[in-house]
């Protein structure tokens, strides 16, 4: 299946509200999807963990509300959970339901983030998964990273010459004064691979949202405000950017360099495959 020219896309943007139980965000979440399919949606991105649950030991299954909802109203949803690894550990899953209500895609992150994030948003250091994330819908490659990994242009870099088009960027939440550089993060990687990148985040004690979703030439929707963003993507337009070669004629047809993929030398960059002496230890942190 050949994929569209273009692709209707949804962030959502919820409210945590930590005096209710998690599991009652799944009900928020069914009524966040059927209000993206209200508004045209091929697809609604949620934040990490969301709707859960985010924190490890809870047991509570969004699967069979979320798949139902997708069935309802035909649009994709990707949402996310903690889930137990088996061994004691856990582990941060992002999951794709399509509009059939099957679940079609699943990423286990594959960089925790470093320091105490885990242990006080969920409970517990998370173990990592073993591969980036790749999801197709309908012929369409998106990439998938959680929260920090955005921070990582080696690893969208290579979702990107994977054939990923839309990068899906759901964050836990909590930014504060990281969330100007998170947005500008989501625009440079934008940017420097020529597709979509989708950021959305959960809203924790009044924080403003950072939710946007940017083009290879810029910001095409952004908000603050709980809720829904819904945009197109002109996939045709980053497409065309990524077949084309740097210009000097003037006036120029493009706001963004093209050709940056093609323009790549590999045996340069022999560094991005050393050893990790030194570095840190995303298995170690996790036992």
């Amino acid at each position: 299946m050949s994929a569209p020219g273009s692709f209707r896309l949804a962030v959502a943007q919820p409210v945590i509200d930590r005096r209710e139980p998690e599991s009652s965000r799944v009900d928020d979440a069914v009524e966040l999807i059927r209000a993206a399919g209200e508004g045209g949606a091929e697809l609604v991105l949620f934040p990490e963990s969301y709707p859960g649950p985010i924190t490890a030991g809870l047991d509570h299954d969004a699967g069979p509300a979320v798949a139902e909802a997708c069935r309802e109203t035909g649009l994709a949803a990707c949402w996310g959970r903690v889930e137990p690894t088996g061994d004691g550990r856990f582990v941060t899953v992002s999951i794709l339901t399509d509009g059939n209500g099957r679940e079609v895609g699943r990423y286990l992150r594959s960089h925790p983030a470093t320091g105490d994030v885990h242990p006080v948003l969920s409970g517990a250091p998370m173990a990592p998964g073993p591969e980036p994330g790749l999801f197709e819908l309908n012929g369409l490659r998106f990439g998938v990273v959680v929260c920090s990994e955005l921070w990582n242009p080696e690893l969208c870099r290579v979702l990107a010459l994977r054939g990923a088009e839309v990068l899906l960027a759901p964050a836990g939440g909590g930014f504060h004064r990281v969330s100007d550089n998170w947005q500008l993060m989501a625009r440079a990687r934008a940017v420097e691979n020529e597709m979509f990148v989708a950021l959305t985040q959960q809203l924790f004690d009044d924080e403003f949202g950072s939710a946007l979703i940017a083009g290879p030439e810029g910001v095409l929707t952004e908000g603050t405000d709980p809720g829904l963003l819904i945009t197109d993507l002109d996939l045709e337009r980053a497409r065309w950017l990524r077949s084309q070669d740097d210009s000097m004629v003037e006036p120029k047809q493009f706001s963004s360099l093209p050709g940056l993929l093609r323009a790549r030398r590999p045996e340069l960059y022999g560094e991005l495959g050393a050893d990790r002496d030194g570095l840190y230890d995303f298995e170690a942190a996790s036992n």
